[in-house]
């Protein structure tokens, strides 16, 4: 994945960016399940924000590239010196999405961006919740546009694919109808 994000920025658009991982999709129904599983490690387990805005992964990191040119910062010790002794900072991209901005743990790749938290095109899920979706895409090819009649099959996912736990219910608008209905309707 970095090798596609340029030198000095770290960014995990499997994680945090839609079209991109709609795209991924596409590639992924054509690999083998393991190979898919490797990628969606880098997802992680936690609640993640997602971009659902227009900008690609390579115009968001232009725009941030382009920001840090502006302030001259250059280097690892002028972003440092940047973000002084904050955790993070926050920038705003053309189409007025944050961004976080953060110290990246990577040496060469020092810069880590990410969407922000209640941000203009972005949106909160639980990374089990996106893998759920994602993989539900990648696996199934006769799943109907109505989540709620595939309980059964989003619980087989969950539990053979995902090793996660079954869930109850499905819930209108919620968790993985929503991403579902977001996926299925721009897949």
């Amino acid at each position: 994945m970095n090798e596609k994000i340029p030198v000095p920025l770290t960014f995990n658009a499997n994680k945090h960016h839609f079209r991109f991982l709609l795209h991924q999709i596409g590639i992924w129904k054509k690999l083998k399940w393991e190979q898919v599983e490797q990628e969606l490690l880098g997802i992680g387990e936690n609640l993640i924000d997602f971009y659902t805005g227009d900008l690609t992964v390579e115009k968001i990191c232009t725009e941030c590239i382009m920001h840090f040119k502006i302030k001259n910062i250059n280097d690892k010790t002028s972003f440092a010196n940047w973000l002084n002794v904050l955790e993070y900072r926050k920038i705003e991209l053309s189409d007025s999405s944050e961004w976080v901005i953060k110290q990246g743990k990577d040496t060469e790749r020092y810069i880590h961006i990410h969407p922000a938290k209640q941000s203009m095109h972005t949106i909160r899920a639980r990374a089990a919740t996106l893998k759920t979706v994602v993989t539900l895409m990648v696996c199934s090819n006769t799943l109907s546009p109505h989540m709620n009649e595939n309980l059964q099959k989003v619980n087989q996912i969950r539990t053979d694919y995902l090793h996660l736990s079954p869930i109850k219910s499905l819930q209108h608008g919620k968790g993985i109808m929503y991403l579902w209905e977001l996926f299925y309707n721009r897949y």
